[in-house]
């Protein structure tokens, strides 16, 4: 509700003061914003950097060589290594004051005590003053066209022609004792500050010539862009020498420009933008001039040209900055007593007077027509283009301002919730007059309506001038909402901070979001009604429904998205997000598929502190901290300030960065990885260094690498930068890496190296041949013995048979033959006795004839028995004929029933079932007292099925029924046969008469078990 009309004297005077500012505003000075602040990089000597750099150069392979006065490094951008020289060589001095790479790759070393060296294709060739070089500590090098190389020394100047040094002297118009600077220009023509004149040699010149520029010992010179010659020193400071050439070799202004050393330089370097960069004469601090273009031939630089200085400890790691250089990125970088330090413009701008001190204060909202509005500490502004325009001031305590969907303006200060309207400033009171700190979430609902949340009471929507409590249906969720938002179906979205949402639809429905169904992004702090669905913000993640489906991707695969108080999305679909890591730029595209497909890995590096962004995304504010303006830019702020992107910046490094293997460590040694690397045998752990000099931003390299020969997939190390293989097996593997800059410009063709790991003798090709003829021996003599032992059982198996063979034959020969030859000798006798003429006598001796021939036909078949039963048929005929020859020689009816199919069979096997019927057979004979005996072979599905069954007097019943010894004997060995068979046998005597049942499995009647019982 409005606030009563006693407690109104403030509020009328704010009011009053409202309409007076917004009638009366203007244009905050110049321009407000300031796009893309320099970001400033350190590397102090706690972090690795060496001490005292006095000097700077970039290899043509892109390392950062430092000459300092602890001796020579090379630089990636991550590590500091200080160079070795070639066995048996050293640096003539560890002090270094000068550094040069000429256009064939040498690196040319000056020192302080004079002399220099030369390094080139891993050669070190010192110099001295005895090799003609001049005394005094080297200041600068120069290379001509003509490929010679001149120095400046404190006590002359020289020049080397290719094969040595000489002092350049009188012979040459040189009469200086010294030379402070030396470069070569564009043109060839070689500059040389000698102590208090400039001078200069044509190319293709032998004799120096002097200009009208004075100068002071210790000059220094550098060229521009524009091919222009700039001096700098304690007589004028630093100037452009602007149309002095050699042909032109006096210029006007040069005896009228003041003496001073203010802005005077040590150091100069031009960037690409053609900005000068230059270390402070007598500061030790770095100062860039933006626009040196426009500082006229007979101007010096001042403070008006100056656009930044960077001193210590905040922008620059020690005031005591000597050399400058710029890389071929456009990094400029500087060396300082206490480290090095680089600078370059990022993508992210500010807004002036919007600094440190505001950004507990800082807000940003946009109105219903596009326009941007800020806050800050008491004063409401309008963006118009570049300017800001004052809308209301001398507020207490804004906290964060937004606008509900009639273009109202809503301030929530500390104490007090403000409501701007038609030129008026009026006090909300919140419900039971609570301060408006207490708001966790304020937005704007249909027209005429705020939706907020207050601590501790939970939701109230304000509406026709006062609150209304409003609480949701359901129980599942609990506490009070920490953001919300209105969609524009005018669905109300809530967020809580266990990680639910709740929706209430404009019929009043309720549904609730949860790890359940699709969230899963830890308290929610954010959304966003975007045009692909609802986005939502939370401190481990972001989350969209859409086609009423929830799907959440979280910092367990996207790291960046990490405390998101911001959602915006710019007019080509891209959505930004404000969090803990920075801002993040999701495109149209990208973001569809990392919702489509949880697999799916954008790359959304961050524009972060590398890009000047200081802080985190702000926290706790009732409002988003992210917001866009009708100019396409992107706003946010953080708990550091307020910063600004265009939505359509594209990162500019377009530099592929080089890639080299650096070292292979195996067994605590390290190789060099030049050509190939050969280890020793057993090595087969390796760690592989490696890099890629991207010197904008480091830290953002991403390596992949694969090592063929143990995997082909290639590995994404990310920004580490080394790998690492463990049990590689001897033989030749090649390891390649590549990698992308910070901008995801890609080096494919990488660095690679060989490596060789020779085998132990026991993984020699003799040895594993010599492995695999013994193996092959041990084999043979394994094949022998089984060979043997086979043999052996088929000879023992034999010879079993063989005697049971005789067994057979002899028991027939002994018993059945031999009682019928008994009982014929006993008819003969009593045929004898029988009158000639008697015809009983005839038919007594036809009897004794049919007997005789029986036995000689039952001694043939006990031969036959000896032959081999291959088939299933050929088992049956001599079960057929095992019957018929017993049928013979007993009163017994035999019948017999063979049905079988015609298979082949084991003839082991074979002659173990028909010695099972036999024995059966011949009990039978001996035990049963049987009228009738049948005899039955057949082959069903599975099983090859042999039955004897009789009708004699049956088989004793119970354990101590008196079996005779020869009859156990004899179901034994059927037993013991049946076994090694795998059949199965019954025996029984189901009342009267026996029957012997055998039951093999087809499956066995071809492979027979070795291991065999015999009776």
């Amino acid at each position: 509700m409005l606030a009563s009309a006693n407690s109104r004297i403030w509020p009328l005077l704010l009011a009053a003061f409202a309409l007076a500012c917004s009638t009366v505003a203007g244009a905050e000075g110049g321009g407000a914003l300031q796009p893309g602040n320099f970001v400033h990089q350190a590397w102090t000597t706690g972090e690795g950097a060496p001490p005292a750099t006095i000097a700077l150069a970039q290899a043509p392979d892109g390392y950062l060589w430092l000459g300092t006065g602890t001796g020579l490094y090379r630089f990636d951008g991550v590590t500091f290594s200080r160079y070795q020289p070639p066995p048996g060589k050293h640096l003539p001095s560890a002090n270094i004051t000068a550094l040069k790479f000429t256009t064939g790759g040498a690196l040319w070393v000056g020192f302080y005590d004079g002399g220099a060296a030369c390094i080139q294709d891993g050669k070190l060739r010192a110099y001295e003053v005895g090799d003609g070089f001049p005394p005094g500590w080297v200041l600068a090098f120069a290379e001509r066209p003509d490929r010679s190389i001149w120095a400046a020394t404190s006590q002359g100047l020289g020049r080397f022609d290719g094969t040595r040094w000489v002092k350049v002297g009188t012979d040459w118009g040189y009469t200086a004792d010294r030379a402070d600077w030396v470069l070569s220009d564009a043109s060839g023509t070689l500059w040389v500050a000698a102590i208090n004149r400039l001078l200069y040699l044509p190319r293709g010149a032998t004799h120096f010539k002097a200009t009208n520029v004075a100068l002071a010992p210790g000059a220094t010179l550098a060229v521009d862009p524009t091919g222009t010659l700039w001096a700098s020193d304690r007589l004028h400071g630093t100037r452009p020498l602007r149309g002095l050439t050699a042909e032109h070799p006096r210029i006007d202004g040069v005896a009228t420009l003041p003496v001073t050393d203010a802005h005077g330089a040590l150091r100069m370097a031009f960037d690409r933008d053609g900005g000068l960069w230059a270390t402070g004469l007598g500061t030790g601090k770095v100062f860039h001039v933006p626009s040196p273009e426009q500082i006229g031939a007979s101007d010096i630089v001042t403070d008006d040209a100056v656009g930044a200085v960077f001193s210590a400890p905040q922008g620059l790691t020690s005031n005591s900055a000597t050399p400058v250089i710029v890389d071929r990125e456009g990094n400029a970088w500087v060396g300082t007593a206490s480290g090095i330090d680089s600078y370059h413009h990022g993508p992210v701008g500010t807004v002036r007077d919007f600094g440190p001190d505001t950004r507990l204060r800082t807000s940003v909202a946009r109105d219903p027509q596009g326009r941007l509005w800020l806050s800050k500490l008491g004063t409401v502004y309008r963006l118009d283009g570049e300017h800001l325009v004052t809308v209301l001031d001398g507020l207490p305590d804004i906290l964060s301002i937004l606008f509900d969907a009639d273009g109202t303006l809503w301030v929530a200060g500390f104490h007090d919730l403000y409501r701007y309207r038609d030129n008026r400033l009026e006090t909300v009171a919140l419900p039971n007059n609570l301060y408006a700190s207490r708001l966790k979430f304020l937005s704007p609902g249909k027209p005429g309506e705020l939706w907020g949340s207050i601590e501790g009471m939970g939701v109230y929507r304000f509406r026709n001038d006062r609150w209304e409590a409003w609480k949701p249906k359901t129980d599942h969720v609990k506490g009070y909402p920490t953001t919300g938002a209105m969609d524009a179906d005018t669905t109300l979205w809530l967020g809580y901070a266990g990680g639910e949402v709740l929706r209430v639809d404009k019929d009043g429905r309720e549904t609730v979001f949860d790890q359940h169904n699709g969230l899963d992004i830890g308290s929610l702090t954010t959304m966003f009604p975007s045009a692909r669905g609802m986005l939502f913000g939370g401190s481990t993640g972001v989350a969209r429904h859409a086609d009423g489906v929830m799907r959440s991707l979280t910092d367990r695969d996207f790291p960046a998205l990490v405390g998101i108080t911001g959602i915006v999305e710019v007019a080509n679909g891209d959505v930004w997000m404000n969090g803990g890591l920075g801002a993040i730029r999701f495109s149209a595209d990208e973001l569809e598929k990392a919702f489509s497909d949880l697999r799916y890995r954008p790359q959304i590096g961050p524009f972060d502190f590398r890009d000047g962004v200081k802080g985190i995304a702000r926290q706790g504010q009732p409002v988003p901290s992210m917001q866009r303006d009708d100019s396409g830019r992107v706003w946010f702020v953080t708990n550091e300030g307020l910063y600004w992107l265009d939505a359509s910046v594209q990162r500019g490094n377009t530099q592929v960065p080089p890639v080299y293997v650096t070292a292979v460590h195996a067994d605590g040694r390290v190789f060099d990885p030049a050509g190939s690397v050969r280890l020793s045998a057993g090595d087969d752990s390796l760690q592989i260094d490696y890099t890629a000099v991207s010197l904008t931003s480091p830290s953002r390299v991403r390596f992949r690498y694969r090592m063929d020969g143990a995997n082909q997939n290639w590995v994404d190390a990310g920004t580490r930068r080394q790998a690492y293989y463990t049990s590689l097996a001897p033989g030749t593997y090649r390891f390649t890496v590549i990698a992308a800059n910070e901008d995801d410009v890609w080096n494919e063709r990488g660095a690679s190296v060989t490596i060789d790991i020779p085998p132990r003798f026991y993984q020699s090709w003799w040895f594993m041949t010599l492995e695999g003829l013994v193996v092959l021996a041990l084999a043979g003599a394994v094949y022998a013995w089984r060979i043997r032992s086979v043999s052996r059982s088929v000879r023992l198996r034999s010879e079993a048979r063989h005697e049971e063979r005789e067994r057979i034959a002899r028991e027939l020969h002994d018993t059945l033959l031999q009682a019928i030859y008994g009982i014929m000798l006993r008819f003969q006798a009593v045929a004898s006795a029988i009158p000639k003429d008697d015809p009983m006598k005839e038919g007594i001796e036809g009897t004794l004839k049919v007997a005789n021939d029986f036995i000689v036909e039952g001694r043939d078949k006990v031969r036959e028995l000896r032959t081999n039963i291959t088939s299933l048929r050929k088992l049956g005929s001599t079960i057929d004929e095992l019957a018929r020859l017993m049928q013979k020689a007993s009163p017994i009816v035999m019948t017999t029933d063979v049905r079988v199919d015609d298979q082949e069979m084991d003839p082991a096997v074979g002659e173990d079932i028909l010695a099972i019927c036999r024995e059966a057979l011949v009990n039978v004979f001996r035990h049963a007292g049987a009228q009738h005996v049948a005899v039955r072979l057949v082959t069903t599905r599975r099983n090859l099925e042999l039955t004897v069954a009789d009708d004699g007097k049956g088989m004793p019943a119970g354990p101590g029924a008196d079996v005779s010894g020869s009859e156990q004997w004899g179901l034994s060995g059927m037993r013991e046969r049946a076994a090694a068979m795998g059949a199965t046998l019954c025996i029984g005597s189901p009342g009267r008469g026996t029957t012997v049942s055998l039951a093999v499995p087809l499956n066995r009647l071809r492979r027979r078990n070795d291991h065999r019982g015999r009776p």
